[in-house]
């Protein structure tokens, strides 16, 4: 015989589950905020090529703070709800940004998806991003007449384009297509702006 009341019983007990991520889901908006706010004041940091080292180790220690969020979330739900990882992409991706971002500047070799302990998405989206970064510190080495800095910075953001252009996956999975055309842009513009400044004897 069937119990009355046993689907109100289960019905209860899916809300008060998810009522307990949707508190997760809040809290994880909260701290990616925060983890932006900070990733994107390392960034600048790094653009002025202020201290590279340590803006590289502050934003590994945020991937860090990510990660023991999100594991946290597992332990209290029993599994790791895909919205809570989405909430915390974005963080992730820009700190991804920014440690390549440091690395390069500093003349260092870029670390894997794997060195750093993110995802190859987060990792790709974050790589690409970069060539924009990339692009303002070669502008203003342009505008100082540092020539020859700025088309060793193009030819980075051209090999990040290479590469990023090779993958041949669903916007489903990665939106690289965009990233790729974006960096493919930027590559050509700076590029230009390089070739004007030597044609124009500013190519000292």
């Amino acid at each position: 015989m069937i119990r009355p009341g046993k689907v109100t019983e289960q019905l209860r007990k899916s809300r008060l589950e998810l009522e307990k991520l949707n508190s997760l889901r809040e809290k994880a908006i909260s701290l990616s905020r925060g983890w932006l706010t900070r990733c994107r004041e390392l960034i600048s940091r790094a653009r002025g090529m202020e201290d590279l080292d340590r803006v590289e180790r502050e934003l590994t220690s945020i991937i860090k703070e990510i990660r023991e969020f999100l594991s946290e979330c597992e332990k209290e739900l029993g599994y790791l709800d895909p919205t809570l990882r989405n909430i915390v992409s974005d963080p992730m991706q820009e700190a991804v940004e920014g440690i390549v971002l440091a690395r390069l500047l500093a003349g260092k070799e870029v670390p894997s998806h794997e060195d750093l302990g993110v995802g190859p998405r987060e990792y790709v989206l974050g790589i690409g991003d970069s060539v924009g970064e990339l692009r303002r510190v070669a502008l203003h080495l342009l505008l100082e007449r540092r020539v020859a800095e700025a088309e060793h910075l193009a030819e980075m953001m051209e090999e990040i384009y290479e590469g990023l252009n090779l993958m041949v996956l669903p916007d489903s999975l990665v939106p690289v297509r965009r990233k790729a055309d974006v960096a493919r842009s930027l590559v050509e513009k700076t590029l230009s702006e390089i070739l004007m400044l030597k044609s124009s004897g500013g190519g000292g």
